[in-house]
C-alpha cells in the first residue's frame, strides 16, 4: 500500500473518539482535579531536596518526546497533514528545551550550567518551554479546525526536515535569549524561592493552556489525538499552577506535584501512540494473513478452472472431469458436503456424476433421485440458484444421508449451456450462510463444467455421426469394389466379345477386296473401303474406352518427370508428315506418372497438329511457367479454335465440336487429358476463339500430392 493511499481512519488523527476513550479521558481529568485539589492548600510545604530527580525526570521527558515526535513525523509522511507536522514540531521543541532546561542546573550536567548563564535562565528555559508548547497547539487546533484534512507539499521528507531545523532555531534561539540575554529578563527567582514577577510569567504560560481547551474541543470532529491532546493541556494546566503559581519555590510539594504532571502529560500521547502502533501492527498481520489466505483460495480458483480447461481441451469425458475437481472444490468452498449432479428433465430425475465429503468421494453414476431435491426446477432453467433446507425435504434415504453428513441448508447451482439446463451444483454444511465469494466461485465453476458437459455432449454427437459416417464409407467403399469389378468384367467383354467380330469384319471385307476386287464394279469396291473403315474407327473407339476406364483404377508411379525430354519424346511419335512449326519452350519438371502424362501430352500435340493442319501456316507453340504452387503447362495452335460458349463440353466423353468428316477423332482424347490431370491434382481449361486457334492449359502442383 502506498504512503498517500494509506487508510486514514487507523490513525489516531483521524479516528473517531468513541464513548469509551470519553470515558476514559474523563476520568483521568476528573481524579486529575481531585489530586490537585488535594495538593493545592499544600504546594508551599517545602521537602527534601533530591537533586537527581532533575535528570531523572528531564531525561524521561527528552525520551517521551523525542519518541512521540518521531511517531508524529511518521504519521505525517503517510497522512501529510499539516495538523500532524506542528505537533511533531512541538513535541521535537519539547525534547530540545528538556534538555536545555536539564543543561541550566548548575552542577548537574556541567559544573556551571550553560555558558553565560544566570540565575533567571532555567526559570526562564522551563516558562518559555511552557508557554510555545501550547501556543503550537493552538495553532494545530485552528489549522486543523473543521476536522479537515490540510495536504501540503508531494514530498514530506523536504518539509520534516524544514520543522526539525526550525524547532532546533527556535530552541537555540530561546537559549541564547536566556543566557546571553539574561541581564535583559525579568528577576522571576530568588535563589531557590519564587521572586513576585514569577506569578505573572507562570500565569501568561497557564493561560496558553487554558486557551488550549477550548480550541480543542471546538473542533467539530472530535478525534481520538484531539481528546488526548484535552487530556494533556489539562495535566500541564495542573503542573503550571502546581509549579510555578501556587508554589513558593524548588522543592516544595508544588514543585514536585508539578514536575509528576508535566511527566505524565509527555508520556500520555506517547502512550497512545505506541497502543495504536501496536494496534495498526495486528491488524497489518492479521490483514497480511487474510490476503495470503485470498490469495491461496484465489490461486486454487484458477488452478480448478484451469484442470476444466484442459480436461475439455483433452476431450475427457464430464465424469472423469468432475472427479478431478470436486474434492479441491469442497474444500475451496468450505463446505461438508460438494456434488455435481446431472439433470434428467425427461425423466424428471437427477444423477450423481461426482460428490465430495470430509472422509470420501463417490464418482460415476449409479446415485439417482427425485429433481425434487433441486429445488425449484423451473428457477433453475432461468439461472436463479437454490437454497434448500434439508430439515423440511420429505423423508427418504438422500435426506437422511445428508443430515448424517451435516448438511442442513445447500445450495444448488444451476448449470446451463446454450440455454438448457444440464445440470447443477450443490453444495452444503450446516451453516445457512452462504458468502458473496463462496456463491461466486460456485457459479463459475458451475459455468465451466456445463460448458465441459456440452461439449462432452456434443463430441458424444460427433463420434456418433463419425461411426455412422465410417460405416456407409465402408458399405460405399465395399459398392465401388463390386462396381469395378463389374467394369473390369466389362472391360473384358468389350477387349474380347467385341473385337473378335470386328476382326471377322474387317478380315473378311479385306479377303474380298483382294480376291474379289476384279469382279465388284467401283460401288461394290467404295463400299468395301467403307466396311473397312468403319471397322477402324469401331475398333479405335474400343481402344480408347478401353484406356479412359482404366485410368480410374491404374494406380499412380510416381517420379520426378522431365518435361522437356517427354514432350521431344512425344512431338517424333505423332509429328508424322505434318508441317506445322513447333517451338517448345521452357518447361518445368514436374512429379507424376509419366506414363499417364505421357498420354495428355499424346492427346493435347495430336489435337494441335490436327485442327492446325488447314491453316495457311500451322504453328503449335507448347511452354509453361510456374503460378504459386503450381505450374502450369499450355499448348496452343493457330487452327480451327473454337466458340466459348462451348467449352465446358470440351472434356466431356464422346463430346466434339467438329464433325468427323472435317477433323476425324473418337471425343475420347481430352477426357482422358481431364481425368490423368485431375487424379494428379490438378485443373484443365481451354481458351479458344473460332478460325482463330485455341489454347489447352493444365496445371500440377510442383509437389506430389
Amino acid at each position: 500500500m502506498s504512503e498517500a493511499a494509506a487508510p486514514a481512519g487507523l490513525f489516531l488523527s483521524s479516528m473517531p473518539a468513541g464513548s469509551g476513550d470519553r470515558k476514559l479521558a474523563f476520568w483521568f481529568v476528573a481524579c486529575s482535579v481531585l489530586v490537585f485539589f488535594t495538593l493545592a492548600p499544600f504546594a508551599k510545604t517545602p521537602l527534601i531536596p533530591v537533586p537527581a530527580f532533575i535528570p531523572l525526570y528531564q531525561s524521561a521527558l527528552i525520551v517521551g518526546d523525542l519518541l512521540t515526535a518521531l511517531l508524529f513525523f511518521n504519521q505525517f509522511r503517510i497522512l501529510r497533514s499539516r495538523g500532524l507536522l506542528i505537533l511533531a514540531s512541538a513535541y521535537l521543541f519539547s525534547a530540545l528545551m528538556a534538555v536545555a532546561h536539564g543543561l541550566s542546573f548548575p552542577g548537574l550536567f556541567l559544573a556551571g550550567g550553560l555558558p553565560g548563564q544566570g540565575p533567571q535562565t532555567t526559570a526562564w528555559i522551563y516558562f518559555l518551554w511552557h508557554a510555545i508548547v501550547p501556543a503550537l497547539v493552538i495553532a494545530y487546533a485552528v489549522m486543523d479546525g473543521e476536522g479537515e484534512k490540510v495536504e501540503v507539499m508531494s514530498r514530506p521528507s523536504r518539509a520534516i526536515l524544514l520543522c526539525i531545523g526550525a524547532a532546533l532555531a527556535l530552541a537555540a534561539g530561546l537559549t541564547v535569549l536566556t543566557t546571553a540575554g539574561h541581564p535583559l529578563l525579568p528577576t522571576v527567582m530568588a535563589g531557590d524561592r519564587d521572586a513576585p514577577a514569577k506569578v505573572i510569567v507562570a500565569t501568561a504560560s497557564w493561560m496558553l493552556s487554558v486557551i488550549a481547551l477550548p480550541l480543542l474541543w471546538r473542533r467539530r470532529l472530535h478525534s481520538v489525538l484531539d481528546l488526548w491532546l484535552m487530556v494533556v493541556m489539562c495535566a500541564w494546566v495542573f503542573d503550571i499552577a502546581l509549579a510555578s503559581v501556587l508554589n513558593a519555590g524548588r522543592y516544595d510539594i508544588g514543585w514536585y506535584a508539578g514536575r509528576a504532571y508535566g511527566l505524565i502529560a509527555a508520556m500520555f500521547v506517547l502512550v497512545v501512540l505506541l497502543l495504536e502502533n501496536g494496534k495498526l501492527y495486528a491488524q497489518l498481520a492479521g490483514a497480511h494473513a487474510a490476503t495470503e489466505r485470498a490469495l491461496a483460495r484465489h490461486a486454487e480458483r484458477l488452478r480448478i478452472l484451469h484442470q476444466i480447461d484442459l480436461s475439455m481441451v483433452a476431450a475427457k469425458p464430464t465424469e472423469a472431469i468432475a472427479a478431478a475437481v470436486i474434492q479441491p472444490l469442497r474444500e475451496l468452498l468450505g463446505v461438508s458436503r460438494a456434488i455435481v449432479n446431472r439433470i434428467d428433465l425427461a425423466a424428471d430425475e437427477v444423477e450423481w456424476i461426482a460428490a465430495a465429503g470430509r472422509r470420501r468421494t463417490h464418482v460415476g453414476p449409479g446415485v439417482r433421485y427425485s429433481t425434487r431435491m433441486m429445488g425449484d426446477v423451473e428457477a433453475l432453467r432461468r439461472g436463479e440458484t437454490q437454497l434448500v433446507d434439508t430439515r423440511r425435504l420429505p423423508q427418504g434415504p438422500e435426506t437422511e444421508a445428508l443430515l448424517a453428513s451435516g448438511v442442513n441448508v445447500y445450495m444448488v447451482v444451476p448449470m446451463i449451456a446454450g440455454g438448457e439446463l444440464l445440470g447443477a451444483l450443490s453444495f452444503g454444511s450446516e451453516s445457512d450462510v452462504f458468502p458473496p465469494e463462496q456463491m461466486g466461485i460456485a457459479r463459475e465453476v458451475a459455468t465451466q463444467l456445463a460448458i465441459a458437459m456440452s461439449q462432452a455432449r456434443l463430441l458424444e454427437r460427433v463420434q456418433g455421426h463419425a461411426a455412422e459416417l465410417e460405416t456407409k464409407v465402408l458399405e460405399r467403399t465395399a459398392e465401388l469394389e463390386a462396381v469395378n469389378k463389374e467394369l473390369a468384367s466389362f472391360s473384358y467383354s468389350v477387349s474380347h466379345d467385341l473385337r473378335a467380330p470386328l476382326r471377322a469384319v474387317d478380315g473378311y471385307a479385306r479377303m474380298l477386296e483382294e480376291d474379289y476386287a476384279p469382279r465388284l464394279d467401283d460401288e461394290g469396291r467404295r463400299l468395301l473401303t467403307v466396311v473397312r473403315e468403319s471397322a477402324g474407327r469401331m475398333g479405335q473407339l474400343i481402344d480408347d474406352l478401353l484406356a479412359f476406364s482404366r485410368l480410374g483404377r491404374q494406380p499412380l508411379a510416381r517420379q520426378a518427370v522431365d518435361s522437356a525430354t517427354l514432350v521431344r519424346e512425344v512431338i517424333d511419335e505423332v509429328r508424322g508428315d505434318s508441317r506445322a512449326s513447333i517451338e517448345v519452350g521452357e518447361l518445368q519438371s514436374t512429379p507424376g506418372d509419366r506414363a499417364l502424362l505421357k498420354q495428355v501430352w499424346v492427346n493435347l500435340i495430336s489435337n494441335a497438329l490436327k485442327y492446325s493442319s488447314k491453316a495457311a501456316a500451322p504453328r503449335v507453340e507448347i511452354g509453361s511457367q510456374v503460378e504459386g504452387e503450381e505450374t502450369v503447362y499450355c499448348v496452343r495452335d493457330n487452327g480451327a479454335g473454337f466458340d466459348m460458349r462451348y467449352a465446358a463440353k470440351l472434356f466431356g466423353v464422346f463430346q466434339r465440336l467438329h464433325s468427323n468428316d472435317e477433323f476425324p477423332g473418337t471425343g475420347v482424347g481430352l477426357a482422358i487429358v481431364q481425368r490423368v490431370v485431375a487424379r494428379h491434382g490438378g485443373r484443365v481449361w481451354a481458351e479458344g476463339k473460332p478460325g482463330a486457334g485455341a489454347s489447352f492449359f493444365f496445371s500440377l502442383p510442383q509437389a506430389a500430392q
